[in-house]
């Protein structure tokens, strides 16, 4: 139906690339640098700006370096239900075989 059609899907970038880098805002040059090692040991991308008389704000460092939880399903796939694989099987004739 949809064939040599092709479909692109939109991605937000990643926090911390080159399309995405950080916006760090400090209020001292020492601490510009001292954040900048913080992201080329990370390898992540950042732009910091020095403003001495704006509240420092690094809230994007902050985001990246904390631990994020990964996403689970905590609902189990019953004998008959589809397989959540996506097969479009039953569960107990895809993966619970």
């Amino acid at each position: 139906m949809y064939e040599g059609t092709a479909f692109k899907e939109k991605k937000t970038p990643r926090l911390g690339t080159r399309r995405a880098p950080l916006q760090l805002i400090v209020q001292t040059p020492e601490r510009k640098t001292e954040l900048a090692g913080v992201c080329a040991e990370s390898d992540w991308a950042c732009d910091i700006s020095v403003a001495a008389e704006t509240a420092e704000d690094i809230r994007d460092l902050v985001f990246l370096q904390s631990k994020q939880p990964a996403a689970t399903s905590t609902r189990l796939a019953g004998r008959n239900d589809p397989c959540p694989c996506g097969s479009g099987k039953k569960y107990k004739q895809c993966c619970a075989a």
